[in-house]
């Protein structure tokens, strides 16, 4: 299967029966070892604070529902009555074993659900054994799948890939209504946004489809969701009593009171993480023209399931809903690079250097506005301006690559990310108190330290802040500053210092560090306790030793 629209070359799209002589299946075995072995070392036991906060609550009314409870909805967080089953049935499978149940939660039901649907997709997809596993190793690297419910983006991926028998006319409509009914069971916000991402991609993305079939596609996952919307408000009716009116209440009215106190304000120009860094870049760089045209039917449609999630991260800018977001990231950055390494080089044409100009300067406003209006408006109005914006990319793609324009809006994403890192740079460096603990345990000590010493200024701080010598103007009457494993070598050493006198004070903000452990003793036959001063509400207890 092969693509040709105007003004490209003919590149080979992932799927096709050309091109590759058969799947990857030795990349794909070692990147499931790898999966498997990476996710296994998250396993780990709970602390006595290890059921708290989201993950408690979802362990206990996972407990309520294996007991018999029956589930409505969690609407602050989209979980749907079908989450907490399948809680339960891992609750029953572990005996209620806590920390077995977090890890298949967590773990099995999420990254690894979520990797190997990635494996799938790269096989399926008959991408060459180096890049499957570039993909995957990226993935894990630049990936946080928090639970299972955001793996739920990549089963909807590897199962509707446009390749095989869903390039047909009926299973892809199928498809499309069994997931979305399925997944708004599961989690009510996440239905929604998917069905809104594969609904674009129908309609926007797809290639050689007439209208009938995109209308068909588009409304087959919203006919699946209202189809599970209807056996639910009978099910719960018949089962548990409960009037479809009070339930619509709690799946779509409680979202909205939530909605109501949504977080705004994401960090564009002091991103916490490389994934901040680049995430709203990569909602707006596939769109550009110039690359929308070589981007493989695959490649679109990861790319508007990325797309399609940026509620999350425009609404909850903290690294935890940026990361959930984030999910398909590093599957369209390396699909796309795939596409385009195969599409050949980049040819741009030859004209008047203001026209170059002119249309580089409209890419980059038109790159600018989408992310502004994604990430600066503080309204969830702002994902249905990005997406519009983002949209008119795909329109014009559809006559042109509009090459000058495509790299004015790339040049200006990476300025973005390079303003991103030198706005992260300036804000570390005005929140730099790396000085201020010395500051503070010295204005509280220089009392006891001149009333403590001998008048000489000489004391050894044992072990830090070493900045502690500076801030109170004293000499270290030893030559040792730091404390290693073996430091307990030195004793003979450090006990002729101190008969000798050379040590007259000794300043222990933080106990003795274990490496001196053989000398304490010799330490407190010799010295007292002359203060003890506590800094701040939360401390360190700084002990001052004077010589007995």
């Amino acid at each position: 299967m092969t693509v040709t629209e105007p003004g490209t070359r003919e590149a080979q799209v992932p799927g096709s029966q050309g091109g590759q002589a058969g799947r990857p299946t030795t990349a794909l075995v070692g990147g499931l070892v790898l999966l498997v072995v990476h996710q296994s070392l998250r396993f780990s036991g709970l602390s006595p604070g290890g059921l708290q906060a989201d993950l408690g609550i979802q362990y206990h009314l996972a407990q309520l529902t294996a007991q018999g409870a029956v589930p409505h909805v969690d609407f602050q967080h989209g979980w749907n009555s079908g989450s907490f089953y399948l809680g339960a049935a891992l609750y029953h499978l572990v005996t209620g074993n806590a920390a077995v149940w977090i890890y298949l939660f967590e773990v099995v039901t999420a990254s690894v659900a979520a990797g190997v649907a990635l494996l799938v997709t790269g096989w399926r997809l008959r991408l060459a054994g180096v890049w499957l596993l570039t993909l995957l190793v990226a993935w894990l690297w630049l990936t946080h799948v928090p639970n299972g419910k955001y793996a739920i983006p990549l089963l909807w991926f590897a199962s509707l890939l446009p390749v095989g028998a869903l390039n047909r006319r009926v299973p892809p409509v199928v498809a499309r209504a069994v997931l979305g009914a399925a997944t708004f069971w599961l989690h009510v916000e996440l239905a929604v946004l998917l069905a809104a991402g594969v609904a674009m991609y129908d309609l926007f993305a797809a290639r050689g489809l007439d209208l009938r079939q995109r209308a068909w596609r588009a409304a087959a996952a919203p006919i699946g969701i209202a189809a599970a919307l209807t056996a639910q408000l009978a099910v719960y009716q018949v089962s548990a009593g409960l009037p479809p009116a009070e339930l619509l209440a709690l799946l779509f009215a409680g979202p909205a009171e939530v909605f109501d106190e949504a977080h705004f304000g994401y960090p564009l120009f002091s991103p916490e993480t490389f994934r901040s860094l680049v995430y709203p870049v990569s909602l707006v760089v596939p769109f550009a023209p110039l690359v929308w045209r070589r981007l493989s039917a695959p490649t679109r449609m990861a790319a508007l399931l990325h797309l399609s999630m940026a509620l999350i991260a425009i609404r909850r800018t903290d690294e935890g809903h940026v990361a959930a977001a984030s999910t398909m990231l590093v599957v369209v950055a390396v699909l796309a690079a795939w596409d385009i390494h195969r599409s050949g080089p980049l040819t741009l044409p030859r004209s008047r250097p203001a026209g170059h100009a002119a249309a580089a300067f409209a890419g980059g406003v038109w790159a600018a506005a989408a992310i502004a209006a994604g990430f600066r408006v503080p309204s969830l109005l702002a994902v249905v301006a990005l997406t519009v914006i983002v949209l008119t990319g795909v329109a014009l793609a559809t006559r042109s690559q509009a090459p000058w324009a495509s790299v004015g809006a790339m040049v200006t994403a990476g300025l973005l990310v390079a303003a991103g890192l030198g706005g992260r740079t300036a804000v570390e460096l005005r929140q730099d108190q790396a000085g201020e603990r010395a500051e503070e345990v010295a204005a509280a000590i220089a009392s006891a330290v001149e009333e403590c010493g001998d008048g000489t200024g000489r004391a050894w701080v044992v072990p830090e802040p070493l900045g502690l010598y500076e801030e109170l103007d004293l000499t270290n009457p030893t030559p040792h500053y730091a404390f290693w494993y073996d430091f307990a070598g030195k004793r003979d050493e450090v006990v002729t210092a101190m008969e000798a006198g050379e040590i007259p004070l000794i300043v222990q903000p933080y106990g003795w560090p274990e490496s001196m452990e053989g000398m304490v003793d010799d330490i407190e036959r010799r010295y007292e306790i002359c203060d003890e001063v506590l800094v701040g509400e939360d401390g360190p207890l700084v002990t001052l030793w004077s010589r007995r």
